[in-house]
């Protein structure tokens, strides 16, 4: 019986493992295809996510950075801040030593697309657009334990109506006294905005650069170092709102080479009351599919790429708190 049942058993034939290979193969390809275009799909989702985060955080560091622009603790008028580190006189130039967190006069001040005069911000770290700069207090109250322990950071002494600058290490010399109460201590920010090229690259292309947004802030030194901010920041402008007629209103917006650092000169850095800003976002690597035509108004730059790029610009206008 059992060799009966044997004799008559069927095996698969050549034709029909031929089509079952050919099935399978469509399959397979089908299978490979749909996680292809899957991959595609999240990568491109990922990086406009990406991009918009980093837009975001860089549009609210710089909305929080220029609403503090100016703000020396309890004193606003720099005339009445002396101290032993002192006011440096004010220039549109940035050394590499101390004297750059100390140009108080100048409590925001920039360069139009370039960085001609910015010692600390060398050729190699800039990549294009404005250059804006932003001086004010950090507005926590510091002890005299932590001015010990950073003795070359930059503190401002202030009452209602006198300042002193120093470091933390003379904070106990007389000449960094103020006669008045109550009066607070609190540490030095000087914070320069630029766009870079980061050495990274765009993970399908390794000959595309990758820009952020960067600043130069005081180290603990109180010398300037670069940090970067943000990635996928292409592009930063700034214009500033002058009020030229003393009546606490934008007579007109200028670009930061307009601005004169004489105070006699109109217009110039003391009389800036708004600043209007444009950021724009991109996406580190091109979209497949995807042409970008569109025009970005930023300023005195009218830009259309013409490239593979999403982008993503944020803009706002904010009016200083703090005057000279």
């Amino acid at each position: 019986m059992i060799l009966s049942q044997n004799k008559h058993a069927k095996g698969v034939t050549l034709v029909e493992l031929m089509i079952a290979i050919v099935i399978s193969s469509i399959l397979v390809l089908g299978i490979a295809e749909i996680f292809r275009t899957n991959s595609r799909s999240y990568k491109t989702q990922d990086d406009a996510a990406r991009m918009q985060e980093s837009g975001r955080f860089s549009f609210n560091m710089l909305m929080q950075d220029l609403r503090r622009v100016g703000y020396y603790g309890g004193n606003a008028d720099t005339v009445n801040i002396t101290g032993t580190s002192g006011i440096v006189t004010p220039a549109n130039t940035c050394p590499t030593d101390t004297t750059w967190g100390r140009m108080l006069e100048r409590r925001i001040i920039g360069l139009n697309d370039t960085n001609a005069g910015y010692a600390c911000i060398p050729d190699a770290d800039y990549s294009q657009g404005d250059i804006v700069v932003m001086r004010y207090t950090q507005g926590a109250n510091v002890t005299a334990t932590t001015m010990a322990s950073n003795a070359d950071t930059l503190y401002i002494r202030s009452s209602m109506f006198e300042g002193r600058l120093f470091k933390g290490s003379t904070e106990a010399n007389g000449t960094n006294s103020v006669a008045e109460t109550p009066n607070t201590v609190q540490a030095l920010s000087s914070n320069a905005y630029y766009i870079g090229t980061t050495t990274r690259t765009c993970n399908t292309n390794n000959a595309i650069p990758i820009t952020a947004l960067y600043r130069e802030v005081l180290s603990g030194a109180g010398v300037p170092i670069q940090e970067e901010i943000a990635s996928s920041m292409e592009q930063l402008q700034v214009q500033y709102g002058i009020d030229s007629s003393g009546d606490f209103a934008v007579n007109q917006y200028f670009n930061a080479n307009s601005l004169s650092n004489d105070i006699t000169v109109t217009p110039n850095w003391n009389q800036v009351i708004s600043v209007r800003f444009w950021v724009l976002a991109r996406a580190e690597c091109p979209t497949l599919g995807y042409t970008n035509t569109n025009t970005y108004v930023m300023g005195d730059q009218n830009y259309t790429p013409n490239d593979n790029f999403k982008r993503q610009l944020y803009s706002s206008t904010v009016s200083l708190r703090n005057g000279i």
